[in-house]
């Protein structure tokens, strides 16, 4: 019987990896330059780490398990909760701002489908520690500049959830989290019907998450004007039209502590980011109907959607959140965001491709030479040096070099052992010289440098 891989995993054959690694190359080395440090977390956390910030139902899309003591874990569906529980316990006395980024496995309990695997990869960054929109400009441009790193062109779309909330707190609280996730999901229809079962379209929701670009921006500045004017009677109406017909006086003062105030509902602070993002040459559609769906995040949300990839064309997501506090640290705003690597790697463009190898051939009587002219060679020569262990004669050698598309054969026989030289085959040519090991090292890297594989 042949046993198969689990379902919605796959394997990465040696071509695949080589160019999975070249891309997260290039990104690590953006990640560097711009100043973030790696980190790493477990693969498997305590299911509470993704409960308390997703709630109960998240147990239905992840796999969570009881271990051999009866904890309740689960496999980490994303990577942000695992670096800020991290965070939490071991770098909030850190000099801020923190510049952390991470790369790892992460796994989700869904039909599989293109683009969409219950083992995936993940990519990301978080800068710690900072609320101010240069922060926000930093991380988005960043995650612009990693995504075309890889030859990938991204359509970044950018949110702002606080005049969306402020909408929100005239709505009954028991509607609002399937309002908000059918304009996350965009489903217009159903976000239609749903505010005219509730009547309470009147403040233009439909109308803001229509409209996109600076018109949006102009617009949601006036919505934001007209909404903080708005009276307290109506935002309790809203309160309690959703939740009690008997509110006690504490919940009345927490309904009208729920009003939307003015300082909520300040757009200059986005305004500043759309500014400082022009000035990083990033393009930006303003879309307030981004929302990420996550009530952990705070103000700025973005997406950033690519071609080529259907309707699963979402490569990168991210926004500013408050999640520290939620995992029993110290109130700190961060913003982060997640790139779906295997949809990027999906579209990748790369012309990169493995360096040939370079054979040590060699007759049985002198191996113990040829192990010791590979050594020296894989010392100071870039190019991978194999070395036969199938017991093969010395023409079934050359016959495999060339299979595995070797560009030169090193070859050690008696001759050469006396004479202290090897001889040097050019397979592409069958052109050859006697040379010395430091001789060969040099001509060998020398034509690496020359771009000659």
């Amino acid at each position: 019987m042949t046993i198969q891989r689990p379902r919605g995993t796959r394997d990465f054959l040696p071509m695949d990896s080589f160019r999975r690694n070249a891309v997260r190359r290039r990104m690590q080395e953006i990640l560097e330059q711009w100043g973030y440090s790696e980190v790493s977390t477990p693969t498997f956390e305590h299911l509470e780490l993704f409960t308390i910030k997703s709630g109960p139902s998240i147990i239905d899309e992840i796999y969570a398990f009881q271990d051999k003591g009866g904890r309740d874990l689960a496999l980490r569906p994303e990577l942000t909760a695992s670096v800020m529980r991290m965070y939490v316990g071991e770098l909030q006395k850190a000099a801020k701002p923190l510049r952390l980024h991470y790369f790892g496995n992460c796994f989700r309990y869904e039909r599989p489908q293109r683009g969409r695997f219950r083992e995936f990869w993940q990519l990301g960054a978080e800068l710690v520690g900072s609320d101010r929109p240069d922060a926000e400009a930093e991380a988005i441009a960043l995650a612009q500049e990693l995504i075309k790193s890889a030859g990938v062109s991204g359509d970044l779309h950018l949110g702002y959830l606080g005049l969306i909330r402020a909408m929100m707190r005239t709505i009954p609280a028991s509607e609002r989290p399937t309002l908000m996730r059918f304009i996350d999901k965009k489903e217009r229809t159903l976000l239609a019907e749903k505010l005219q079962e509730i009547g309470r379209d009147h403040l233009g929701l439909l109308e803001l998450i229509d409209l996109k670009g600076r018109r949006a921006l102009d617009r949601a500045a006036e919505m934001a004007e007209d909404l903080a004017k708005m009276s307290d009677a109506l935002l309790d109406d809203g309160v309690a039209a959703g939740d009690s017909d008997t509110a006690s006086a504490a919940g009345d003062r927490a309904a009208r502590s729920d009003r939307a105030a003015p300082a909520d509902l300040d757009l200059a602070h986005f305004a500043e980011l759309v500014d400082l993002l022009a000035t990083y040459g990033v393009e930006a559609t303003v879309d307030f109907e981004i929302v990420r769906g996550l009530e952990y995040y705070t103000g700025t949300v973005f997406e950033i959607y690519a071609t080529g990839l259907g309707a699963q064309n979402q490569i990168c997501g991210g926004g500013t959140y408050s999640l520290a506090a939620l995992l029993g640290g110290q109130e700190t705003r961060s913003t982060g965001f997640g790139i779906g690597f295997d949809r990027i790697m999906e579209i990748v463009t790369l012309e990169e491709r493995p360096p040939a190898p370079v054979a040590v051939v060699f007759v049985p009587q002198v191996r113990a030479e040829a192990i010791r002219a590979a050594r020296a060679l894989r010392s100071s020569v870039p190019q991978p040096i194999v070395l036969d262990v199938m017991g093969r004669g010395l023409g079934a050698q050359l016959k495999q070099a060339s299979a595995i598309g070797a560009s030169f054969a090193v070859i050690v026989g008696p001759k050469e052992v006396e004479e202290g030289r090897l001889t040097l085959r050019e397979m592409s040519t069958g052109s050859q010289e006697s040379l010395r090991l430091g001789e060969v090292a040099e001509r060998l890297a020398r034509r690496k440098e020359g771009g000659v594989p």
